[in-house]
């Protein structure tokens, strides 16, 4: 049997790569840092994985097995024969994964100097083939560099699954359930790979994977998000609620319809083919069997009103295009005044907020300058955010 090794067992892990792995025919060693997990892998050998939606599918992911991130020696062990690594371990655990990445590509040059190797990225970073490249290069052995460059490939992906926050009643029936949503495909970048190409279902095998990549932040996420913000000021529970809100879903398809002008203008992608993908979108965000909440998609608004994630880089994209973000910028005003006690990072914003001002968060934690007009939209919003709320929504 086909064997992959797959380091992050978390919802990602098990639900969406675990999930294409299993369906074509591979045994997955898990790499994790939570013993739990990794114990119940080894024990069971298995986990359950619903598909969600009109109609649930439940199905069991088997031919799994597991070994803690801490045993070296028995990762060294696993990777030896296996020409196909991916990793989803979450964007702040990227850098610290590379020392391993690297003992294995150092391994396989002196034992297998033949074999090629590709490495799955699975985490939205900006360039990431290039700036995983850049971390390994900098400590790989020089005896390894030759190999590293040669027979390595870092492939970058586009991962559009929405995996939601399991109920607490059914985890404690299936510890290790992962609930998810029918859509399974995965785009990853074609030429970025050495040697034969993987058989993996639900692999996309794309020529352009940038255009991917600025679909799925630009549009799927920011509006995905769009959506969280303005169901949280409205009261909703759900994402669905949300997307059934008229005044809300016209809302977002005006910031839309900004993001759709810059990316046809930017990549030449048709605005059929965007309008076709955004569909598509809604009614994957309208699913109730997926009991997506407004604070899982809300979260960390700190994070996605960073200077190059959804919501301003969706506003940078459109200014770059000459399409000025007016209502990308109220989304932006949206995130800046998430109040959820719940959520630390709304905590933390809302009391730079009372400490700072909004000029603070917008040079500090967005990345503007005072002399941008995205700066400049994005504060009208903020300090007339009442009325603007009223007039809106």
């Amino acid at each position: 049997m086909k064997k992959v090794l797959h380091f992050g067992a978390g919802n990602i892990g098990r639900g969406f790569f675990g999930h294409l792995y299993y369906q074509s025919g591979y045994h997955i060693i898990f790499v994790d840092i939570v013993e739990y997990v990794i114990e119940t892998l080894n024990r069971l050998n298995q986990y359950p994985l619903w598909l969600v939606g009109e109609n649930t599918e439940k199905m069991t992911i088997k031919n799994v097995s597991g070994i803690k991130i801490t045993d070296k020696q028995a990762i060294m062990e696993a990777s030896k024969n296996i020409d196909l690594i991916s990793f989803s371990v979450g964007v702040n655990n990227v850098k610290g994964l590379m020392q391993v990445l690297k003992e294995i590509i150092e391994n396989k040059s002196i034992f297998d100097p033949s074999s090629q190797l590709n490495i799955i990225i699975g985490e939205n970073i900006k360039d990431a083939s290039k700036t995983l490249k850049q971390w390994i290069i900098e400590t790989i052995a020089p005896s390894a560099v030759e190999y590293f460059e040669n027979n390595v490939g870092l492939v970058e992906t586009v991962l559009g699954r929405m995996i939601p926050i399991v109920p607490e009643e059914i985890k404690k029936q299936y510890p290790l359930i992962v609930l998810a949503e029918p859509y399974n495909t995965m785009p990853v970048a074609k030429n970025m790979f050495k040697g034969k190409l993987p058989d993996v279902k639900g692999f996309l095998f794309v020529d352009d994977i940038e255009t991917y990549e600025a679909m799925k932040l630009y549009i799927h996420n920011f509006t995905h998000a769009a959506f969280a913000y303005a169901g949280h000021k409205k009261g909703y529970t759900f994402i669905w609620q949300t997307v059934a809100d008229r005044k809300i879903k016209d809302l977002v398809q005006k910031a839309y319809t900004e993001v759709k002008q810059a990316i046809n203008k930017k990549y030449s992608v048709s605005k059929q083919e965007i309008d076709n993908y955004y569909e598509d979108l809604l009614e994957r965000f309208s699913n109730k069997g997926l009991g997506d909440t407004v604070t899982r998609v809300a979260r960390e608004p700190i994070r996605k009103i960073g200077p190059n994630d959804r919501i301003i880089g969706a506003a940078k994209l459109c200014q770059t295009q000459d399409v000025v973000p007016e209502y990308i910028s109220f989304f932006a005003a949206l995130c800046i005044y998430y109040d959820e006690p719940s959520d630390p990072e709304s905590k933390k914003l809302k009391n730079l907020l009372e400490t700072h001002g909004i000029d603070y968060v917008l040079e500090n934690i967005s990345g503007l300058s005072r002399e941008d007009i995205i700066y400049g939209l994005i504060k009208e919003k903020c300090l007339n955010f009442w009325k603007f709320k009223e007039k809106m929504l």
